[in-house]
């Protein structure tokens, strides 16, 4: 029985093969040909739209001779050989990305089986726009409107994965990026919302003198890509907020399918925000497009990882601690200043370089008008950031809080490592930063008695310093954990591994103690 089996899958393979000779033998003489033609051959078109309709059906009984391993398949071997936990929340989260691979292999089934997927076919139907034949052929390659697509093949519906920082969503998400066949994969783009978001911005500014620049941005991404896997969406900025609606509107016209992470629900999304009307229709979309999915885990994975690597100095003497290890990890290099260019034409100063690290302030790089571009420079030019200053953030700061936070978001997913000086130790760094609710929930009546007066003073400080802010509220965890993460070993062997690998066999073979003196820097 099995040796019928392989025969069979041989044979079809071999007529998906030649199917794929004779279409392309087929096509070629087509073009050769083609101004030769004229209006009187239309009936040969119909013709050959005919033969090129069997060869289709041929391609598609080859290609069901694919075998396709989703994200659950992958995701259950690596619970096997033990490099994942077994957790239930994970494994639901699991099911709804199976979901979304299984109804995308469909689907390319389905347009394969139809014969949609070659361009002879499809202008058979299509009305001309071009004179004779072969215009009518050509253009409709160039039909860019939304419904020409849609008509052709079934929209999949995304997944908007939430939940707390460490729960797993970027690492599922990567698995299922990592499990899609090549030819789907080619139609993926894998990307940070702040880099997605700033080549929107760089595409906008392009296209400025078109009619609808927003338009013409949305065709050129999803003539690039049918699958969008969106990490860390969080929208703090109006720019983003007024044009996310129409973006994803003409994206999801064109048969896009989106999957992305957040910490927060999309009604949660630019909570108070300004003129938060004008995003409103993008969560109603969104909640309509993908399955709004609650990992509902309180495990954050990275404070497990193991962190004794500290490089976060919080002592008295951090300043100096800090300087010198900067000295060290120079390398002996000379130390001076450096401008990186900056998309849309700017620069950015460094102000102290050294080998592979940039020494900076947090009043530097937090406390100026810069922005993601300008992180993104930084970490495409050196791997090491030190960074000094880092303050407990209260409501004078918040502005510089925000900027901190993309920092953090752009190093990390960078793996750059980071060794900084602060006040206060991660959590201590966002003590002051609440949102509504828990502000709500604390404020309870009153008490009195003899330290009443003696306390006014200093609860009018704490109130001063207070920052009530729902976007910053929520997205401190992520910062939090990502700073814990970043002092860890396994953070480490990441970074060597991607930008220095002369350093992994200090962190992966050395003696422990060797290694923590080589990588020394532990919170004091």
């Amino acid at each position: 029985m099995q040796r019928a089996i392989a025969q069979w899958r041989a044979s079809s393979l071999q007529k998906l093969r030649a199917a794929t000779t004779v279409t392309t033998t087929f096509t070629r003489d087509i073009t050769s040909t083609a101004d030769k033609a004229d209006a009187g051959m239309d009936a040969s078109a119909t013709e050959l739209a005919g033969m090129a309709t069997e060869l289709a059906g041929m391609a598609a009984a080859g290609a069901d001779v694919v075998e396709y391993h989703g994200p659950r398949r992958k995701y259950d071997a690596m619970i096997a050989r033990g490099e994942l936990r077994q957790d239930a929340h994970q494994a639901l989260t699991v099911d709804q990305l199976e979901r979304v691979y299984q109804d995308l292999v469909a689907n390319r089934r389905k347009l394969s089986s139809s014969g949609s997927g070659l361009t002879l076919v499809d202008a058979s139907g299509t009305k001309e726009r071009r004179s004779g034949w072969w215009g009518s052929i050509v253009g409709s390659l160039h039909d860019d409107a939304p419904s020409s697509r849609s008509s052709s093949q079934d929209t999949t519906r995304g997944l908007y994965m939430y939940g707390g920082p460490g729960c797993g969503k970027t690492m599922l998400m990567d698995m299922f990026a990592a499990s899609l066949p090549r030819d789907m994969a080619k139609a993926m783009e894998r990307i940070h919302f702040h880099d997605f978001m700033l080549e929107v911005h760089e595409s906008l500014q392009e296209h400025r003198s078109t009619p609808d620049p927003l338009r013409k941005v949305a065709r050129d991404i999803a003539a690039k890509s049918t699958l969008i896997c969106l990490d860390e969406l969080f929208v703090n900025d109006i720019a983003d907020a007024t044009i996310l609606h129409r973006l994803f509107d003409n994206l999801w016209s064109r048969n896009v399918t989106l999957i992305t992470t957040s910490n927060r629900h999309p009604d949660k999304l630019y909570e108070n925000g300004l003129q938060r009307q004008l995003f409103l229709p993008f969560i109603d979309t969104i909640k309509e497009r993908c399955v709004v999915h609650d990992m509902e885990s309180d495990r954050d994975y990275r404070k497990l990882a193991h962190h004794e690597e500290g490089l976060y100095f919080t002592g008295k003497f951090r300043e100096e601690e800090l300087e010198a290890r900067f000295v060290e990890l120079s390398n002996r290099n000379p130390i001076g200043t450096m401008r990186v260019d900056v998309e849309m034409g700017r620069e950015l100063e460094l102000h102290r370089v050294g080998g592979c690290v940039a020494y900076e302030t947090f009043e530097s790089l937090c406390e100026k008008p810069l922005g993601a571009a300008d992180y993104m420079a930084l970490a495409r030019t050196k791997h090491t950031l030190a960074l000094s200053g880092v303050p407990v953030f209260d409501e004078k700061s918040k502005p510089f809080a925000y900027r901190f936070v993309t920092l953090i978001d752009i190093l990390y997913e960078n793996r750059i490592r980071l060794i900084c000086s602060a006040e206060g130790s991660p959590d201590a760094l966002f003590k002051n930063v609440h949102v509504y609710e828990e502000m709500r929930a604390g404020r309870g009546g009153g008490g009195g008695g003899g330290d009443q007066d003696k306390d006014k003073d200093k609860d009018k400080t704490d109130e001063d310093a207070l920052v009530v802010d729902d976007n910053l509220g929520f997205v401190k965890d992520r910062t939090i954990s990502r700073l814990i993460e970043m002092q860890s070993r396994e953070y480490l062997v990441d970074h060597a591994s991607r930008h220095a690998p002369e350093l992994l066999k200090a962190l992966v073979t050395c003696p422990e103690e060797e290694r923590k003196a080589r990588y020394r820097g532990i919170t004091r």
